[in-house]
C-alpha cells in the first residue's frame, strides 16, 4: 500500500494540474506556465515502487494490478494511451503466469477492469489481440438466464466482447484481409455463435430493462443504453466478421438505426454530457457511433451519427481537447465524404455505394506523441477497388489543429483543419506498415514498445519490463 501512495499522488495531482489549466483557459487570465513536473516526479517513484514490488519473493497480484490501474489512469489522463496500454499488457502477462500467481485469490473486479481496458486497446489499435479470454474461460462460461443487477450486465458484456475480438482478431480478420473465402465450417460455426449470444444477450438486457419491480437511477437507465449499443454493434461485427465484402453491412440497417436511437436519446437526456466521456479510453458511446458513421452506407444514418459524434467532442462540460476523439470524429467525416464522392447522389442510399468505393477499415496514427507535439495526424483509409481479389488501396487524409497557449494537456481549444489535397490520390501518403501487410497502422517508438509487449505476451513472458516505461512514457 506504501508503494502505492506515489502512484496515488500522481494521478490526484494531475488531476488538480488540469483542473487549474482548465480553469486558466476559460478565464483567459494571464498565469505564470503550469509545470507538471511534481506529478510526472510521483509516478516516476512509483514505477520504481513497483519494480521493488515485483522483485519480492512473492507477489500479491492485488496490490500489483491496483498499482497498474493506477498508472493506467494517470497515463491516460496524460493522454498517452499507448504508455496506458503497456501497462496493460504486462499486467495481462502476469496474469497468464501460473507460476505467479493463483487466480483463485485474486480480485475478479480488478481483473475485470484490467479486461474493460484490454478490450478498449482493441477497439483502437488495429489489429491487437486481448489478452483475456483464457480468465474468462475459466470465470465466466455459465451464459445466465436472467440478470439480477447492471454490474452483471456490465460483466456479461465485457467477458463476450473480450470473446469476439479475439476471435476476430486471432482467426477471422485472416480471411476478412489476407485469405480471402475458403473459410473452415469450424470458424463459420464459431461466428454464428458468437451472433446468436449477442442475439440473446440483448433479450436478457430487453428483459431486464423492463422489469416491473427493477429500480434504476437516470444514470444506471443512461449506463443499460449504453450497453444495448455495444451488445448490437457487436453482434454486427460477428455477423461479418469472416466476410471481406463491405455490403455484408447493408443487411444490418435495423440494428444501426437501433444503436442511433439510443445513442441520440442518451446525448439527449438532462446533464448527459456528465456522463459519456471519462479521460480513459472508456467512452460508451464514441465507438458505437463511430461505427454506424463507417460502416452504415444509408446516407440518412450515417450522417445523423456524425452528428451525434460531434456532440461528443463538442458538448459543454465535456473533456475538451480529448484528442483521439476529434480525431475519431474527423476520421468519419473523411470516410463519409470519400464514399459519397463516387454516387451522383446527393443522399445515397446503401444501393448507390459500390463496392469498390467502400471503405473496408479507416483509422489514424498519433497514439506514440506525446500532447504538446501532436498536432498533426492522419486519416488512413484502405479499399479494394479491383475486387476482393486485388491488391489494397490505400490512401490517407492530413486532419491538424491550432492548439491554444492556453491549451489543456495539449489542447483545449483545437480547431480541425484538414488538408483536402491529397485525399482519392492513389500515391498519397501509405502505410507504414510496419506489422504486416494487413495491419496499416504506422508505429512510432511507442507503438513499437507497445507491439513487443504483446509479442512477449503472446509467446508466454510473465516479467513486467519498467525501462522502456520509464524512457518513453516519463517525460
Amino acid at each position: 500500500a506504501v508503494r502505492n501512495r506515489y502512484a496515488v499522488n500522481a494521478l490526484g495531482a494531475l488531476h488538480e494540474e488540469r483542473l487549474l489549466r482548465k480553469t486558466v483557459n476559460e478565464t483567459r487570465d494571464d498565469a505564470p506556465d503550469i509545470s507538471n513536473g511534481f506529478p510526472v516526479l510521483q509516478y516516476s517513484k512509483a514505477l520504481h515502487g513497483l519494480q521493488s514490488l515485483l522483485h519480492a519473493k512473492t507477489v500479491p497480484m492485488d496490490l500489483v494490478l491496483m498499482a497498474v490501474l493506477l498508472m493506467v489512469h494517470f497515463e491516460s489522463l496524460r493522454e498517452s494511451f499507448v504508455p496506458a496500454l503497456v501497462h496493460v499488457e504486462h499486467a495481462i502477462r502476469l496474469l497468464h503466469s501460473s507460476t505467479t500467481f493463483d487466480a483463485r485469490k485474486v480480485d475478479p473486479n480488478l481483473v475485470r477492469s484490467i479486461m474493460r481496458l484490454d478490450v478498449q486497446g482493441s477497439l483502437y489499435l488495429g489489429m491487437r489481440i486481448p489478452g483475456l479470454p483464457f480468465y474468462t474461460a475459466a470465470t465466466d462460461n455459465v451464459f445466465p438466464t436472467s440478470l439480477h443487477d447492471l454490474s452483471q450486465a456490465r460483466d456479461l458484456v465485457n467477458v463476450w466482447t473480450c470473446r469476439l475480438f479475439h476471435f476476430m482478431r486471432a482467426e477471422a480478420d485472416e480471411h476478412k484481409f489476407k485469405d480471402v473465402g475458403g473459410v473452415p465450417l469450424e470458424k463459420l460455426a464459431k461466428s454464428h455463435e458468437l451472433t446468436q449470444t449477442f442475439v440473446d444477450l440483448d433479450s436478457l438486457l430487453w428483459d431486464f430493462m423492463h422489469k416491473p419491480t427493477l429500480k434504476l437511477t437516470v444514470r444506471e437507465q443512461l449506463g443499460l443504453g449504453m450497453l444495448r449499443t455495444r451488445v448490437k454493434i457487436n453482434k454486427i461485427l460477428a455477423a461479418t466478421c469472416l466476410y471481406s465484402e463491405a455490403t455484408m453491412f447493408d443487411a444490418f440497417l435495423p440494428d444501426f438505426e437501433d444503436v442511433l436511437s439510443i445513442c441520440s436519446y442518451i446525448l439527449a437526456s438532462d446533464a448527459a454530457d456528465r456522463r459519456l466521456l471519462t479521460v480513459s479510453l472508456d467512452e460508451g458511446l464514441l465507438q458505437p457511433l463511430f461505427t454506424v458513421a463507417t460502416h452504415c452506407r444509408e446516407s440518412r444514418i450515417r450522417h445523423s451519427a456524425l452528428v451525434q459524434l460531434r456532440k461528443l467532442a463538442s458538448s459543454e462540460g465535456s473533456p475538451k481537447g480529448i484528442w483521439h476523439v476529434e480525431a475519431m470524429v474527423r476520421t468519419a467525416e473523411v470516410c463519409i465524404r470519400f464514399e459519397e464522392a463516387c454516387c451522383e447522389r446527393a443522399n445515397p442510399s446503401c444501393s448507390d455505394i459500390p463496392e469498390w468505393c467502400r471503405v473496408h477499415s479507416s483509422g489514424f496514427d498519433g497514439w506514440d506523441v506525446q500532447p504538446p507535439k501532436r498536432q498533426r495526424v492522419f486519416a488512413h483509409m484502405r479499399l479494394r477497388p479491383n475486387g476482393m481479389d486485388g491488391e489494397w488501396a490505400d490512401f490517407s487524409e492530413a486532419i491538424e489543429w491550432s492548439v491554444s497557449s492556453h491549451s489543456m494537456l495539449g489542447g483545449a481549444e483545437r480547431q480541425l483543419l484538414t488538408e483536402h489535397d491529397q485525399l482519392g490520390q492513389r500515391n498519397s501518403h501509405r502505410y507504414r506498415q510496419t506489422v504486416s501487410a494487413r495491419d496499416g497502422w504506422a508505429l512510432g517508438p511507442q507503438t513499437q514498445i507497445l507491439d513487443v509487449a504483446v509479442r512477449k505476451r503472446n509467446c508466454g513472458c510473465s516479467n513486467y519490463d519498467l525501462d522502456d516505461l520509464q524512457k518513453s512514457c516519463v517525460q
